[in-house]
């Protein structure tokens, strides 16, 4: 009896065992498949970005060449004094095509009013103007540059970059480079790996597919093509995955579908990973897809392991209750099952760390999206304010005191309006307009240096060596500050480490014809005020020096060091006409010399005195904006300037109104985020019925397409908030006169 009991307790124990053992092992497993699955996704994802990426910057540096060469054949054009051209820019073409031939397949000018094309390598066939009427178009109305949509060809899709020849302030002709995707495609997306059978593919929001392992491919829509070609297949799973490319900007797929390649079509489990790169004005999808199967093939050896494993624990459970049972030796068992948790909690503890990791990344995308929030309710607090002060001004006399009060806070609100603008270059906003003007850079060099001197430790010496005189350049103030912080904190970190660190700032005016960097430059013949930022800091070699305007590269002389404040003061400078010169020797120092061209004109002279000039008109204006502050700013400031407004606050109200408002107003101002409907469903609905009305969209949020916008004449201008009363009004006398 008393061995009966002890069989069925023993069968009774490795019977619970083995559940207990296999419900951890399925939890088990099923965590790790999922974990496996998903980094595989954002890994995928992470991939398809980089392509994205890549096509991007690829593209924007074809086009900057492309600029550069149109700009230095302008300027020479300028000075030339010959009749036939033709010689000269042809030769342009072949210097320019023989060190982008790689790249650039073919390059050719056409002239803007003879119809003269130029084009080099020569061509056999004549050039398509049909192709390049819409290209030349704009690029001749515009006088900036233009990507053309891709266009198949008869080996593979190509687009055109277009760049306008100025001289004299006319457009005389257009540089177009031709872009083969199919040398982007080896390049940039063919080298990408996924599994044994996976590929990246790049296509356009419509499912034309413009890069593809197989080129019989190519040209083709990723749905129809194949339904023509294979009417007996279930398409449906990829065509929802088409639309969920359509709809969204990023993301993931598991549908099923087949490896089209082969020739023997069978049905396959795919992860398609999608992301978008925006090249020129469109957007295209790059997808990388890979088998489901691969990604569970190493889960499902987990699976077998984990079997193995729970076996052999079930076992060993079996043979230690079987030893317990015949010989009492709990404490074996109690070991074994003390072992066995220490694993399950490593586990766990490995799991938690991976979420806290997880979280924090999460955390830094939610810093820039609640910068661009917080600027974005900023602008319209500074809406009023801007407005107000600017009304005051109007109807205040100079000679009062209370004008120079008033005075001083609407050029606050401006200032505070640039500070915004540099938050919402965090939040990475890349529509923002940088505003110039007039501006004194001793005034500049005085400002940023004293905050500098703050940051710096106490064993660094600043010298200054700043020369008497007034240096106008006309430039943005923010920007020209970020510069001289950026080579401070470089100098910084150049000198970290050592005893004494010595930074000697010097500033003072050259002239073109006695300074060797400027002759030795494409810079114009002008005046310039050089400023000269050298340490005696660590130095560089020459391989270091040939990489320091590289975005992400930096020797990590400190933790903080992002590699990018040296790209962003070389862009700066560069966009305001000017350059940056490097001298470096490893272990003595470096030196930045910043060459900025000065203007003939004052501060007082500046251009920013015209903007404020009212522009008067008589029309009828409906101000929309749930902003009751803002809407009756703008009503206050348009009745003094001549105007006849009314106001509408409520998104019901303009539904109930809609007849009156089309009937009664020839220009409607509307904000872009409304409660009820947005300012673009007001001016869509509008335009349906009476396009003649003028639509005036003021917004503070910049992630809408708005140049989109208006190139489908859904609105006839835009303005980013804060506005002022003057800004509205020669916006409104501009899209009245059709300007």
């Amino acid at each position: 009896m008393k061995k009966n009991s002890l069989k069925i307790l023993s069968v009774m124990t490795i019977f619970f065992i083995v559940l207990i053992v296999g419900n951890i092992s399925y939890r088990g497993f099923l965590n790790y498949q999922n974990t496996i699955i998903t980094q595989q996704i954002e890994h995928l994802l992470t991939s398809s970005k980089s392509i994205g990426k890549s096509l991007e910057l690829y593209v924007g540096e074809k086009e900057k060449s492309l600029k550069d060469m149109t700009i230095n054949l302008g300027n020479y054009l300028e000075k030339s004094e010959k009749e036939n051209i033709n010689d000269d820019i042809l030769k342009t073409l072949k210097v320019f095509y023989n060190t982008q031939k790689t790249e650039v397949s073919e390059i050719f000018y056409v002239d803007i009013d003879k119809k003269n094309t130029l084009i080099y390598p020569e061509m056999d066939d004549p050039v398509n103007y049909d192709i390049l009427y819409d290209e030349l178009d704009y690029v001749r109305e515009n006088k900036k540059s233009y990507i053309g949509r891709p266009y198949l060809e008869n080996n593979g899709f190509s687009f055109n970059m277009a760049e306008p020849v100025v001289v004299n302030g006319e457009v005389i002709g257009v540089v177009f480079g031709k872009i083969k995707l199919e040398n982007m495609h080896k390049l940039l997306v063919e080298p990408v790996k996924a599994g044994k059978q996976g590929y990246a593919v790049v296509k356009e929001l419509n499912g034309k597919i413009l890069m593809h392992p197989v080129k019989s491919h190519i040209g083709g829509n990723m749905v129809r093509f194949r339904e023509e070609k294979y009417p007996a297949l279930d398409l449906k799973e990829v065509n929802e995955l088409l639309t969920k490319e359509k709809t969204e900007k990023e993301g993931f797929y598991i549908y099923n579908s087949y490896w089209w390649p082969q020739e023997k079509l069978e049905k396959v489990r795919k992860i398609s990973v999608f992301s978008r790169a925006k090249v020129g004005t469109e957007f295209w999808v790059v997808s990388i897809i890979i088998s489901y199967d691969e990604i569970k093939e190493p889960i499902k050896n987990y699976l077998y392991s984990t079997i193995i494993i729970a076996a052999v624990i079930i076992i060993i459970f079996a043979w230690v209750i079987f030893l317990t049972v015949r010989m009492i030796k709990n404490e074996e068992a109690y070991k074994m099952e003390t072992n066995y948790l220490r694993e399950i909690n490593k586990s766990t503890e490995e799991l938690r760390k991976k979420e806290t990791e997880l979280h924090h990344k999460r955390k830094l995308e939610t810093i820039g999206t609640l910068t661009g929030g917080i600027a974005h309710e900023f602008n319209n607090v500074l809406t009023p304010i801007m407005g107000y002060s600017e009304m005051i001004l109007r109807n205040l006399d100079p000679n009062l005191k209370s004008y120079d009060y008033a005075k001083n806070i609407y050029e606050s609100s401006e200032r505070a309006q640039e500070i915004i603008d540099e938050i919402r270059l965090f939040s990475g906003d890349k529509n923002i307009k940088i505003k110039y003007k007039v501006i004194s850079m001793n005034k500049v060099l005085v400002e940023a240096l004293r905050f500098s001197e703050s940051l710096f430790p106490g064993n660094v010496k600043i010298i200054k060596d700043i020369k008497k005189g007034e240096w106008d350049v006309y430039a943005n103030e923010t920007q020209l500050h970020q510069v001289v912080l950026n080579l401070c904190t470089n100098a910084f970190n150049a000198m970290m480490g050592k005893d004494k660190g010595v930074l000697k700032i010097s500033a003072d005016s050259v002239k073109y014809q006695e300074d060797e960097i400027l002759q030795g430059s494409a810079l114009k013949k002008r005046d310039y005020v050089k400023i000269s930022f050298e340490d005696n800091g660590c130095g560089m070699d020459e391989g270091t020096i040939e990489k320091i305007f590289d975005p992400f590269f930096t020797k990590k002389l400190s933790e903080k060091s992002s590699g990018l404040g040296l790209p962003i003061v070389q862009g700066i400078v560069t966009k305001h006409g000017g350059i940056v010169n490097v001298w470096s020797e490893k272990g003595k120092g470096s030196r930045f010399d910043v060459y900025l061209p000065l203007t003939s004109k004052k501060c007082e002279d500046s251009d920013e005195n015209t903007e404020n000039i009212d522009v008067k008109g008589i029309e009828k204006i409906l101000i929309i904006d749930d902003d009751k502050s803002i809407a009756e700013m703008l009503k206050n400031g348009l009745n003094d300037l001549g105007y006849r407004t009314a106001v509408m606050t409520e998104g019901s109200e303009i539904l109930k109104n809609f007849d009156y408002i089309r009937e009664n107003f020839q220009i409607i101002i509307t904000d872009l985020a409304m409660p009820d409907i947005s300012g673009i469903q007001i001016s869509k609905k509008i335009k349906a019925s009476k396009p003649e009305i003028k639509i005036l969209l003021i917004t503070a949020n910049s992630y809408e397409p708005l140049e989109e916008y208006m190139q489908g004449r859904i609105i006839d201008d835009y303005l980013m908030k804060p506005v002022s009363v003057s800004q509205i009004s020669r916006s409104i006398r501009k899209i009245m006169n059709n300007l």
